[in-house]
């Protein structure tokens, strides 16, 4: 016996409904509406971070020392040169945020200690600045030895602040920090999106795809690093219900038993039967679950072909399609 299938439904929105059949008549196809919108969707693309990070210090006498480490004797002449990783690869430039008077810093990071003594104990900052990215070093000159030459115990401490990759999940965005917490600000995002703790949700944006946007993570001393990205805003549709892998099985010469797969959604599925004999034009409705249907049909005349056409609908007696779904049919011969 010759068996035939469900075609298997069409992505949403574009959508088809079957309407009236004749004998050995195709399905009328008519455009109707979208399935309905029930939420939106953000996330982020094409994002690339502007941070500084690995501060060093390296001292003339002894070699370097890492950033953070316990205080270290150098002599008051001997200068510290400043190093940092920009995340563009970029070159970054030094200026004094709180300068101390004697010490002289260039550009690139060098910073000369005075030659003559000092007044122990010093405080003092420099910044690191590429572009939006901001870092500070504090450096701390402890109270200098007695011998000759005189030295002073030199410590230096990073404040630096970064932003890793956005995380794409579950419709929204986040944004984590290194340190974890500090506070952030969106910037150019779309009208009507949401950000907070540092996740974008798309609240009430139209959808399309936003370029620039940025987001800005600044400590309370102003460390900053800025993440610029592309946000796509999307609609959620509900589910639609998509018929497929129709076949059917012979019980007698007269009778056969109709099987389809729904998946998507559940929904009355209404059906018209095509083909010679009473049957023909005959109309109903299966109450189409998730997983495998059955329909059974009698009083088919032997050895002739039959086509059954499905259309998920609104409810039990309704010719009215769901939003967003296809016809589909199966075609046997009994």
């Amino acid at each position: 016996m010759k068996r035939g299938k469900i075609l298997a439904a069409a992505a949403v929105p574009v959508v088809a409904a079957g309407v009236a059949l004749t004998a050995g008549g195709s399905a009328n196809a008519g455009t109707q509406s979208a399935p309905p919108i029930i939420g939106y969707t953000v996330a982020a693309f094409n994002a690339h971070s502007d941070s500084i990070s690995g501060i060093t210090a390296t001292f003339g006498t002894p070699a370097t020392s890492a950033v953070g480490s316990s205080a270290v004797q150098v002599p008051t002449a001997d200068a510290i040169q400043f190093g940092a990783t920009d995340s563009q690869g970029a070159a970054i430039t030094w200026s004094p945020a709180v300068p101390a008077t004697g010490f002289a810093l260039t550009t690139a990071g060098a910073l000369t200690l005075p030659a003559t003594p000092v007044t122990a104990p010093v405080t003092f900052t420099v910044k690191a600045t590429d572009g939006s990215a901001v870092a500070f070093a504090t450096v701390n000159v402890g109270v200098g030895a007695a011998t000759v030459p005189a030295e002073d115990g030199v410590s230096v401490a990073p404040d630096a602040v970064a932003l890793k990759a956005p995380v794409n999940n579950n419709g929204t965005v986040s944004f984590p920090t290194v340190p974890w917490g500090v506070p952030e600000t969106l910037a150019n995002g779309p009208a009507g999106a949401a950000f907070s703790n540092g996740v974008l949700s798309a609240g009430t944006a139209v959808p399309g795809n936003y370029q620039g946007v940025a987001v800005t993570a600044r400590d309370t001393a102003g460390a900053t690093a800025v993440e610029t990205f592309d946000a796509v805003v999307q609609p959620v549709y509900a589910p639609v219900p998509r018929l497929s892998k129709g076949h059917a099985v012979a019980l007698n010469p007269v009778r056969e038993n109709v099987y389809y797969w729904q998946s998507g959604a559940p929904s009355w599925d209404h059906f018209t039967i095509v083909g010679p004999g009473a049957i023909n034009g005959h109309q109903g409705w299966v109450n189409g679950h998730l997983g495998l249907n059955t329909a059974v049909y009698g009083g088919l005349e032997a050895h002739h072909g039959y086509t059954v056409y499905y259309q998920p609908v609104t409810g039990p007696g309704s010719s009215t399609p769901v939003p967003g779904s296809h016809w589909g049919y199966v075609y046997f011969v009994s």
